[in-house]
Parts: C-alpha cells; structure tokens; sequence
C-alpha cells in the first residue's frame, strides 16, 4: 500500500489566513490523525507554540510581533521568542537586573509562574534568595546573581534605574490608608480598573505592589490594566440601594359602610 503524501506548503495559506492554529485545525488541511505528520511537516517553517493555553497554539515565526521583551499576544494567546513558559522565566530572570518576585514575573507574562520557577531551581537552572521576607528568583552566575541581589537591597537603585522607582515607598502611612478607605467604597468593576490605574502609574512590579496595599489578586490587578490600556471599559449603571423612584404602592380600596336602616 503506498504511503499517503502530505504537501507541508498547505499549512501556509491556514496560518496567513488565521495568524495562530490549533492542532486539529493543522491535522484538518492536512489530511491526516497524527500528531507526528503534523510536527514533521511543520519543521519546514521557522514556528512557536504558545506558552498560555497548555501551548496549544501554534504560530510561524515570520507572523510573530514580538515585543522588545519578546513576547507576543495573539487572540489571548501568548507566545514568546523564548519558547515554553519555563525557558521564558529562566531568561527574564536570567537576564534581569534585579531577579524577580513570583508575582512580578507573573504580571510581567501574564501566566502562572509560582510552578515553572520552582522546576527551574530544582533543576539548578535558577537560584532562590529571601530578601525581606519575600523570594527573590535570581541567575545562577554568580557574579550576576550578587549584582541582582544587591540592586534589591539597595533604595539608592531607583535613582539610577528609572523602571524601579516605587511611589509608594514614599507614600505616607495616612495617605496608604486613605487609598484603601477610598478603596473600600468601590464596587468590584470599580475596584478593579483603579487598581489597574494605580499599577499603571507605578509602573515595573505594579501589579503585585498594589496587590499587597489593597488584599487584590495580581491577576485582577492586571485584568483591570489591560482593559484601560485597550479603552475596554463599560461603565455599569448601579443604583444605591434606596435610590431611584419610590416604589408605588396599590391604594386600598375603601369599604363603605351601610348604616342599617
């Protein structure tokens, strides 16, 4: 029996026409069930899988916008020059110049990353250090790794390094606890968008500075920053309770009374 012949060039006019594919929709223009057939075709063409999404998403690199930090975003799919979720922490943290808290890395990438970072000092491929009560995610160079630590442990860093200024380091105790008073009388939409603006405004590490002054989770915090960097804010209208019309209320009929005669 002659074995089936499968044209790796049919996978071009699904990816320009689509931009990022799934396995089966690959499997569907080729003709064919197997995985294999479809990886084999696909190394004709420089391509990436997503590191969201279980990497379930599959781009060629020649229709990849990657960012100057070598990310790109796609349909809410994400997808780095770097390769998976792991290989992309190792080298934001590899090449940072202060290492990295989880959550840091986390808003950074937008993806979990307390698992892949705890895989890659298992395997030595990073270093751990406690700095203030919180793990620092540092290269395993050491030359690099003393450079990192000591930028965490020194403030006089944000003068020189502008994206590690942090306004709230500077914030009074009384104004903290206005801004989670304030806080406090949002509803969660609400909640979540100024959030967003705060993180925004301070810039690298934002999101889980916020999250520590206000009890959010750091991927509330981002949500809220995404939907104001995309203008994609729906204002709700909510009414106080009590207000609006007073609710009216069927009159009741009087009995009239029959004086007996």
């Amino acid at each position: 029996m002659r074995t089936p012949q499968f044209d790796a060039d049919a996978l071009l006019p699904l990816f320009r026409r689509r931009q990022i594919v799934t396995m089966d929709e690959m499997k569907a223009v080729l003709g064919t069930a197997v995985e294999r057939t479809v990886f084999r075709k696909l190394q004709a063409f420089p391509y990436h899988s997503s590191y969201s999404h279980r990497g379930k998403f599959y781009t060629l690199d020649a229709l990849a916008d990657f960012d100057d930090r070598g990310l790109w975003t796609c349909r809410g799919a994400r997808f780095s020059r770097f390769g998976t979720l792991i290989d992309t922490a190792e080298q934001f943290v590899t090449r940072s110049d202060r290492g990295w808290l989880a959550a840091e890395l986390a808003s950074e990438l937008q993806a979990p990353v307390k698992e892949p970072l705890l895989t890659l000092v298992r395997a030595r491929r990073l270093v751990r250090k406690e700095v203030a009560g919180q793990y620092v995610y540092c290269a395993t160079d050491l030359a690099t790794r003393t450079e990192q630590l000591h930028l965490r442990h020194t403030p006089a860093a944000a003068d020189t390094v502008p994206f590690l200024r942090d306004p709230l380091a500077q914030t009074s105790d009384e104004t903290k606890a206005a801004i989670i008073l304030f806080f406090s009388t949002l509803d969660e939409h609400q909640r979540r968008l100024y959030a967003g603006l705060e993180s925004l405004r301070l810039g690298h590490g934002g999101d889980s500075r916020i999250a520590a002054l206000t009890g959010l989770d750091v991927h509330t915090i981002a949500k809220g920053r995404s939907e104001l960097l995309a203008r994609d804010v729906h204002v709700a209208r909510i009414r106080r309770p009590g207000a609006g019309r007073p609710p009216l209320e069927k009159k009741r009929r009087k009995s009239s009374t029959r004086s007996n005669r």
